[in-house]
Formats: C-alpha cells, sequence, structure tokens
C-alpha cells in the first residue's frame, strides 16, 4: 500500500506545542489580553528561563495554569492549515479572552470563522507579519533551550504509532504535513519512527499546498493517484485534494482536530471517516 499521513492529528497531538508557542509569541504583544493574562503566571517565568527547568516540571507548569486556553486552541485546531490560521484562533481567543465561553461551535461556525479571518487579515497585515515571524522563532526557542520539555509538546496517539510501526516494513509510507520539515524529523527520530527523511513531504521554505504536493509524490513514487491513501484529520485540506488529485483515497481520523459537521462533510464528498489507521487494512 502507498500510505501518506498528516502529521499533526494524525500522528501527534501537537495541541500544548501550539498552545506554548502562541502564550510565548504574545509575550511580544504587551496590549494583548493573553499578554495581561500571562503577565503575572508561572508560564512566563518558565519561558524566561527556559533552560532552567526540567522538562516535566515546565510541561507540568503549563498544563495546570493553560487547561481552558489549550482546550479552546485544540477546539478550533479544525480550522487551522497554516501559520496565518494560528495568528487567527489566536486573535479569536483574545478578542473574546474574559468571556470565553462564548466561543461555542454554534457561534464560531465555518461561515464566521472564514468571514472572521478575511476581515483580520486584511486589517491587520503588519501584526500577521509579526505573528508568523515570531510564531517560528517561538518554536526554534523553546526547542533549542529545552528539547524534552519541546518533544513533550508533541503528544503521540500511542496506539495508531504503534501500529504504524508494525505495518511499516511491508507498506510505502510517508508524511505529507504543513508543519516545518526539521520539527518532524526530531519528533520521529526522537521516538525512533523510521520514515526516511526523503518521505516527508513539509514545510520547508514555502507553504504545503497538499494538492499540489500529492500529484508531485504520485509522480515521485511512479504510482497512479488512485495508488495513494491519504489521510488527514483537516476537512479543508482532505476537499484540496480531492480538487487537484481527484482520484486518491482520502479519508479523514475522527481522532485528529475536526469536528462533527466536517466529519459530516467529508462523508458527503465521498471521504471515508475513520477510528483508526488499522481500518485501512480490513
Amino acid at each position: 500500500m502507498n500510505l501518506l499521513l498528516d502529521f499533526d492529528g494524525v500522528l501527534f497531538d501537537s495541541s500544548w506545542e501550539v498552545t506554548a508557542i502562541i502564550l510565548l509569541t504574545y509575550t511580544n504583544f504587551p496590549n494583548s489580553n493573553i499578554y495581561k493574562y500571562l503577565k503575572n503566571s508561572n508560564t512566563i517565568r518558565i519561558f524566561e528561563n527556559i533552560g532552567k527547568y526540567s522538562p516535566e516540571h515546565a510541561f507540568l507548569i503549563l498544563q495546570n495554569e493553560n487547561k481552558k486556553i489549550n482546550n479552546y486552541f485544540r477546539k478550533f485546531r479544525t480550522y487551522c492549515i497554516d501559520v496565518d490560521d494560528f495568528f487567527v484562533v489566536s486573535s479569536l481567543l483574545d478578542d473574546n479572552f474574559f468571556d470565553l465561553h462564548n466561543l461555542t461551535y454554534k457561534r464560531i461556525n465555518d461561515d464566521f470563522y472564514y468571514n472572521y479571518k478575511r476581515k483580520l487579515i486584511t486589517n491587520n497585515n503588519e501584526n500577521l507579519k509579526k505573528f508568523i515571524n515570531l510564531f517560528y522563532e517561538s518554536r526554534r526557542y523553546i526547542k533549542e533551550n529545552n528539547e524534552e520539555f519541546w518533544i513533550k509538546l508533541n503528544k503521540p496517539f500511542e496506539e495508531e504509532i504503534n501500529f504504524l510501526l508494525q505495518i511499516y516494513n511491508y507498506h510505502n509510507i510517508g508524511i505529507l504535513s504543513t508543519k516545518q520539515k526539521y520539527a518532524i524529523i526530531s519528533i520521529l527520530r526522537y521516538y525512533n519512527i523510521p520514515i526516511e527523511n526523503d518521505k516527508i513531504f513539509a514545510k520547508e521554505n514555502d507553504f504545503i499546498h497538499k494538492g499540489k504536493k500529492i500529484k508531485e509524490i504520485a509522480n515521485l513514487w511512479s504510482v497512479k493517484e488512485e495508488e495513494i491513501n491519504f489521510v488527514d484529520d483537516l476537512i479543508e485540506n482532505l476537499l484540496k485534494v480531492k480538487q487537484y488529485a481527484p482520484k486518491v483515497n482520502l479519508f479523514i481520523s475522527a481522532w485528529g482536530y475536526n469536528n462533527y459537521n466536517h466529519r459530516n462533510l467529508a462523508k458527503k464528498n465521498g471521504i471515508k471517516v475513520i477510528n483508526s489507521l488499522k481500518e485501512l487494512f480490513k
């Protein structure tokens, strides 16, 4: 089988990494509600002296102080295709920071999100550029100063990882992700997951358009589109692939960052909802 897997939301849960990176990024936005919340917290002291903390202690403090924020980042992660969406979701949280219970799926639906995104990016282009640069700088800062803590922020979906290791030698398996490639490689190597670097298709400089990229991968692997199986957790990515490479077999991971409406939309578009990678081999 030729199998392409998304990384975040299929193999790993990066919601705590995103939470930590965005909180650190917001220390550079002193007028924000998130910064006002952070400035008297233990979390900001961890960031200031991150190399001095044990990974376990740092993660415990981050979890204890930021569970509610993490829940919302995870909830709206279904809209995050690339870093500009992290700017949008964090702006949404910042705008509603003292009234977070308002952020329900009933209110924040697809129409609301994409209208909010369009207006926000049009009116805040400079802040968007600043956020993008700081987001990547924040990831590198955490990784370079306390790598084990950074690793802990990316939690494996253990059942899926264990199954992947069982089947790996018998199938052609690669990763297609918008996450930075160096980050993916570091995490895979830490967990002894032997996917080769040349089978990791991820962000190096430019944005990864999964629909276009999967056609390149088919050519690279010398296979037909219909011979590729692709698993992602985000409906927007899957619909892009369906548009550009309509013969690829598409699956949405129910354990990833999606909601009932998006899983239902997947079904309507002929995309199968799976509860485990094992279902691909039945």
